[in-house]
């Protein structure tokens, strides 16, 4: 027999998937967009994968996969959080807090992680670039979550 606590698991499953879901595809457009951008990144093959050479086929392909696989793992864990944080609230600064924390904390990590000379190349467009995916991703994301809990597709926490 179900129990509340297993119930509320599932819906916060059920809301880190389609958060996933989302997350995976903006970000794979993103990448599919942008390939000659992802040598602004931090995040190349060449740091994940030391024997492939930088700059090759093989090298964008896998940072490109690596990028969406982390996206998706950031997504999930967005959508779970998303739940417990609106709740049945509907208070947009919620809401919106919840984007704006998970993108700065997605996109300093990421700026973090770059050297002097990444930030050196092109001005202000590396500290841009992450700063604006990230937070495209987890607004596109939060909309589908609105959605979903309009639509019924998992339901909010429901706070004692």
């Amino acid at each position: 027999m179900a129990t509340a606590m297993d119930q509320e698991r599932v819906e916060s499953i059920k809301a880190g998937g389609i958060a996933a879901l989302t997350g995976t595809a903006v970000s794979a457009v993103v990448v599919l967009l942008t390939p000659n951008l992802m040598s602004l990144y931090p995040l190349t093959a060449g740091t994940v994968i030391p024997l492939l050479t930088a700059g090759t086929v093989p090298d964008l392909l896998t940072a490109g996969t690596v990028r969406i696989a982390i996206a998706t793992v950031c997504a999930f864990l967005f959508g779970v959080t998303y739940r417990y944080v609106v709740r049945n609230d509907s208070n947009p600064h919620l809401r919106s807090g919840a984007v704006g924390a998970f993108a700065l904390t997605r996109s300093l990590g990421q700026l973090e992680s770059m050297t002097p000379s990444d930030l050196t190349l092109s001005g202000a467009l590396p500290f841009v670039l992450p700063i604006v995916e990230s937070f495209g991703l987890f607004l596109s994301i939060r909309l589908v979550l609105d959605l979903g809990l309009k639509q019924q597709w998992f339901q909010p926490f429901e706070s004692d």
